[in-house]
């Protein structure tokens, strides 16, 4: 008896199906791009618990005639490539006549549709692949296309589904990124009844980028413009301050198609060079417009990843045409600033929050002072101590550092001098030490703003400040919002994709608001265990970071001296907050071996 055999087609169906429909997101980006194709100026998404239930999208393109209509179900079956050569020219957002056959065969679809030409429309039915009704009927010009309870006859992939709340996430993710790809197309996004967005299609790229992140972002965005006659970049890079801890906030979309690219993302953060922390990734809606010839788009299935034919000249073109975006949103404007009368300051004119310590600018003390020229508005050292530990902490030494030290320094020590504006040498009895200024400054900082952050503590907002979630961000913000709230953010209205904030947590004075709740949940979202205490340590971290005197930056012997001080009388541990070590000893019988003075 032979063992090799044919499968059935409604098990070879839903088997192909696995590589086109992995999730009831990838149902709608399918079924979306067959409606952009078919020349839609208008799309209806709407969904019932995820998409599990239902799935509805409704256009008003070109139709499908009712003797194409069966023939669309099958597999390969497309109107977009006739020949093998069609493939290095690809126009369209799907071509490969995948997507009714594969979503067909693991759900119950009704497909009603009419074209221009015709008087009547035709409506059918198929469950489980199999085809259970066709028929005319009346109708208007466009398709719509419902998808009821997906993955009903494959069990063993409906277990693997997330919840219905992630399911709207990754829908309303992509949805999201589907306004930013095509500004000419009115997107109507519903979920369990509710709007969740709701785009003009006026064309305008700017326009679709704030009805997704809200018009807080519209003055910390910057143009994006860039022709060199083979590849054209427009769109928009944020700010710094923009920049999220994941790469949410990037969308990158290639002759209107949206992909994934790490080699353009890279590029991106390339092009921020040193304006961004580490781990911090910048935020961009980017179009890209090649000719057809130079990417193939054909390597998966779902069609994200393309491959370029030099893709290095892309990237470097990303990396010069977003720099330049940046340096341009920096230079000031020259128009001149008309002058206010003087008067006699008056009681009222002092601000209620003058005595508190803020995060980004901690107070400024006459003593313990470092420079830090060419930034403006740059924090001081504060002058409160840290409480002495009444151990010294050990440190564990780093291989790269054998000779790293975790002793405070001790009188008496002499400071030698700087190399490369950036590390300082300074002697101390048969050692020498190599510190980093930046590092032990950024400690400092760290150590003060941490010793004063004692409980959680509410700030109210004197304006309540309205927050666009993600989709993503939604779906954490929901599961979280107990805990958010016992962290000291007070919430009062709660939409989909939009929260109102009014008491945010404070620390040092300072006022924790939108920014850092996106931060608070891309922290959520990727971790399985939440420490609220990580949250604060983390913005006190980046503070810290911002506000240290820069790598590169002259400081005079006395102004070395003065944070060496701090240093010493504070037994401050010898790394930055990010596990940088401070400083690297070397003692003089270190230095004599490598010399070959002693074997």
């Amino acid at each position: 008896m032979p063992k090799v055999h044919v499968l059935p087609p409604r098990i070879a169906n839903q088997i192909a199906a696995g590589e086109v429909v992995e999730r009831p997101s990838s149902v709608v980006k399918e079924l979306v791009e067959n409606a952009i194709d078919a020349g839609a100026t208008a799309v209806t998404i709407e969904i019932e618990n995820g998409g599990l239930d239902s799935i509805r999208i409704t256009d008003n393109g070109g139709g499908i005639a009712d003797e194409d209509c069966e023939t669309a179900f099958l597999r390969h079956a497309t109107s977009k490539i006739a020949t093998a050569s069609d493939l290095f020219s690809i126009r369209s957002l799907g071509f490969r006549g995948e997507a009714l056959a594969s979503i067909a065969a693991v759900s119950r679809v009704t497909l009603q549709t009419q074209t221009e030409q015709d008087e009547l429309g035709t409506i059918l039915r198929y469950e489980g692949g199999e085809l259970v009704e066709h028929k005319r009927t009346a109708g208007t010009r466009g398709t719509s296309v419902e998808v009821r309870n997906l993955f009903y006859n494959v069990p063993a992939r409906l277990k693997f589904v997330k919840s219905a709340r992630a399911e709207s996430a990754a829908i309303g993710d992509y949805v999201a990124r589907l306004i930013l790809s095509a500004p000419q197309i009115s997107v109507h996004y519903v979920s369990g009844g509710k709007t969740v967005y709701r785009s003009a299609g006026n064309g305008s790229a700017k326009d679709a980028l704030l009805s997704v992140y809200g018009v807080s972002v519209e003055r910390q965005i910057c143009p994006v413009s860039f022709d060199d006659g083979y590849l054209k970049i427009t769109g928009f890079v944020g700010v710094p301050e923009l920049a999220r801890a994941n790469r949410s906030g990037q969308t990158i979309l290639l002759n209107g198609r949206i992909i994934r690219s790490a080699a353009l993302s890279n590029a991106l953060s390339r092009s921020f060079d040193t304006r961004v922390l580490i781990g911090r990734f910048p935020f961009a809606v980017l179009y890209l417009n090649i000719a057809y010839a130079e990417v193939d788009v054909n390597v998966h299935p779902s069609k994200l990843e393309v491959r370029f034919t030099d893709e290095q000249r892309v990237t470097r073109s990303i990396v010069v045409a977003c720099s330049e975006a940046l340096i341009r949103s920096y230079v000031p404007t020259m128009e001149p600033r008309a002058e206010e009368p003087a008067r006699e300051p008056s009681a009222s004119d002092k601000p209620e929050t003058e005595d508190r310590i803020e995060l980004r600018k901690p107070v400024f003390q006459p003593s313990g002072m470092l420079r830090e020229s060419g930034y403006t508005g740059a924090p001081r050292v504060p002058t409160y101590r840290m409480p002495q530990r009444e151990q010294a902490e050990e440190l564990r030494p780093d291989p790269a550092f054998s000779g790293m030290s975790a002793e405070p320094l001790a009188e008496p020590y002499h400071v030698i001098g700087s190399a490369f504006d950036t590390y300082w040498y300074v002697q101390q009895g048969d050692s020498v030490y190599c510190i980093d200024q930046h590092a032990a400054h950024e400690r400092l900082l760290y150590d003060a703003l941490m010793v004063r952050s004692a409980a959680v503590v509410s700030q109210t907002l004197f304006l309540p400040e309205d927050v666009r979630l993600l989709p993503s961000e939604a779906d954490v913000f929901f599961t979280s919002k107990e805990e958010l709230e016992r962290f000291g953010f007070v919430f009062s209205d709660a939409g989909e994709t939009s929260v109102t904030l009014l008491a945010v947590p404070q620390v040092n004075g300072s006022a924790l608001k939108g920014a850092f709740l996106h931060d608070v949940l891309e922290f959520l979202s990727g971790s399985t265990e939440v420490r609220p205490n990580d949250w604060f340590r983390d913005a006190i971290a980046q503070s810290a970071c911002k506000h240290a005197v820069k790598a590169g930056e002259r400081l005079s012997h006395e102004e070395m001296r003065q944070l060496l001080d701090r240093l010493k009388e504070q037994d401050t541990l010898l790394t930055c907050p990010h596990g940088r070590p401070v400083a690297v000893r070397f003692t003089k019988t270190d230095i004599e071996k490598m010399f070959k003075r002693i074997p």
